[in-house]
């Protein structure tokens, strides 16, 4: 076990657990999650670096939440799977400057599905928008007129 602390957290976790659960877990086969896979590695270089300090992969994330706005796809949340255990809770997100403005929050246990049978935490990020690269037609944008009442979607 390694002991890493980011801001107020401090986290006492197995990295070569971590590494070999991202080598053998699944991933979805959505168009909004392979247009993701197809570009994040190399995108975001401080998040990527935060999280390989878990031994998490950046580009095999358990679970993505998104929706098409315009020509572009809104992450809302991009969770992570550690293994390992929170010692000291922080009282806010972690927060990170990287191309765009990133909040990365950190859940105890279990925050969305994945394939973690032992102790783990998980590392949720938000607010990634990613342009559409895949050479499959762009999804049917969702209608933006219910969720214009969401801070995060005035335009």
């Amino acid at each position: 076990m390694a002991t890493i602390q980011k801001d107020e957290y401090v986290f006492e976790i197995d990295i070569e657990k971590t590494i070999n659960y991202y080598k053998t877990h699944s991933l979805c086969e959505c168009d909004c999650c392979e247009n993701f896979y197809a570009q994040i590695n190399g995108k975001f270089p401080k998040l990527e670096s935060f999280l390989f300090d878990f031994g998490v992969d950046i580009s095999k994330p358990d679970e993505i939440m998104s929706i098409e706005l315009d020509n572009t796809i809104q992450y809302i949340t991009v969770d992570y799977t550690v293994c390992g255990k929170v010692t000291t809770m922080g009282q806010y997100e972690i927060d990170i400057q990287d191309n765009q403005f990133l909040n990365l929050v950190i859940t105890d246990g279990f925050a969305s599905p994945n394939e973690q049978t032992s102790e783990y935490f998980t590392i949720s990020v938000y607010n990634i928008e990613l342009p559409w690269v895949l050479d499959k037609p762009f999804p049917e944008p969702i209608q933006t007129k219910n969720i214009k009442k969401l801070k995060a979607f005035k335009r």
